[in-house]
């Protein structure tokens, strides 16, 4: 099995979130997967299996994921190198199929089912990250359900990521994007840190699934027009600065559709030794 580590959203050289991308024809069980994406130690680590279409297993150190934007964002860089996919194609994860585009620089996925989950309690949530909330936080779901929460002052966030792991845990949501917004052009520029404590990250570099759902959120509170575009900042607070293009499209239907993406800069390559797999 080959592994392709990548930094996904990056805006240049060892920037932006890194993904391990393994691929190969042999099926690890989910265990094994597991403890494998936790000795790698990034925040995702995806699994890729060839098919029509080919399917992903994206897995944090600590637990398995149905769908996340870097993960699939940069799996369908690498699959298109290495010739699984074209310029477009679709890619199976456990969260449904995500219609996927790349070139030589980048990567997008489209989340057809962004919706409102409800809202968390503001005031709780910023007490955790000892931040002053600005409005409501609502709860939108590009993937994985996340908190979108405005504050005034990213610096002076001091998060309790205990607290947030068991509130998260509790409530039945990921993680917190507490963002700034900067610009209300087009696009509208918003900077943002991701805490995602319940499923094993204390803090992202840059998050796609939750760069999805706050382009959802702007776009249904007004922030701008149908067809908003956000460019995300975020990672500079953890030395890895990263900026996601997001897309949201308001359907006549109801729905909410997102275009995450952004660039994709390979940084190394390799192959897993045989004999530490099982069998």
């Amino acid at each position: 099995m080959d592994i392709h580590w990548v930094d996904v959203f990056a805006t240049g050289p060892l920037s932006g979130n890194p993904l391990a991308v393994i691929t190969g024809d042999a099926v690890m069980p989910a265990e094994h997967m597991q403890r494998l994406a936790a000795e790698i130690g990034l925040s995702e680590t995806v699994f890729a299996v060839p098919g029509a279409p080919p399917a992903l297993r994206i897995f944090t150190p600590v637990t398995e994921l149905p769908l996340a934007g870097h993960p699939v964002v940069g799996a369908a860089w690498v699959l298109r190198n290495i010739g699984w996919i074209g310029d477009e194609g679709v890619l199976r994860t456990a969260g449904g199929d995500v219609v996927v585009q790349a070139d030589d620089e980048g990567a997008a996925m489209t989340h057809a089912g962004a919706a409102r989950r409800g809202l968390a309690d503001a005031r709780a949530v910023a007490a955790c990250l000892g931040a002053h909330p600005l409005g409501e936080a609502p709860i939108w779901d590009a993937g994985l359900p996340q908190v979108m929460l405005e504050v005034q002052d990213l610096d002076a966030l001091s998060p309790d990521h205990d607290a947030l792991r068991a509130f998260g845990r509790d409530e039945g949501w990921a993680g917190v994007s507490a963002y700034v917004l900067h610009e209300h052009g087009d696009p509208t520029v918003a900077e943002v840190r991701h805490f995602a404590a319940p499923i094993g990250i204390a803090e992202d570099p840059v998050t796609g699934s939750a760069a999805g759902a706050l382009g959802a959120a702007l776009a249904a509170r007004g922030t701008g027009r149908a067809g908003l575009r956000v460019t995300v900042r975020q990672g500079h607070h953890v030395g890895h600065p990263g900026e996601v293009h997001v897309r949201v499209i308001a359907g006549s239907d109801g729905t909410t559709t997102v275009t995450v993406g952004g660039a994709v800069v390979p940084v190394m390559a390799g192959t897993i030794r045989r004999d530490i797999l099982p069998g």
